[in-house]
């Protein structure tokens, strides 16, 4: 992959990571009904906020999927063949170092969020 291109999806990558946190955590407030009432529950609505925040975060896995996938599709398609000295069988090892990469950029923005809403936003509640 040409370093403007690897600079493109890491910045990418970053932002990605970055706003997720949000995402995420709205996803799973839905998902738990945080913000209900503990006790009642009414399934024809508590339910239907459950099953939102379950199709959000089945929505997040698959954009980040497709991402990962594009990203794929953009490195270099050269395979690394090696022999095995005991049998002497050649194996295919496939190149993950770009996936790897942009799946490190994407959780360091996700570090990079917690660390401003742990450290300046709630301090300053």
């Amino acid at each position: 992959m040409r370093w403007w291109k690897r600079l493109i999806f890491s910045i990418i990558s970053l932002v990605w990571g970055y706003i997720s946190l949000d995402y995420l955590y709205y996803a799973f407030s839905k998902l738990v009904n945080s913000k209900g009432s503990p006790e009642y529950y009414a399934p024809e609505s508590d339910g239907l906020y459950q099953l939102i925040g379950l199709a959000m975060f089945l929505l997040w896995f698959s954009i980040t999927a497709g991402y990962l996938f594009i990203i794929k599709k953009s490195s270099n398609q050269v395979d690394i063949i090696e022999e095995d000295y005991k049998t002497g069988r050649q194996t295919y090892k496939k190149k993950w170092a770009d996936i790897v990469l942009q799946v490190a950029f994407i959780i360091t923005g996700l570090i990079l969020r917690w660390g401003y809403v742990v450290y300046i936003y709630i301090p300053d509640l």
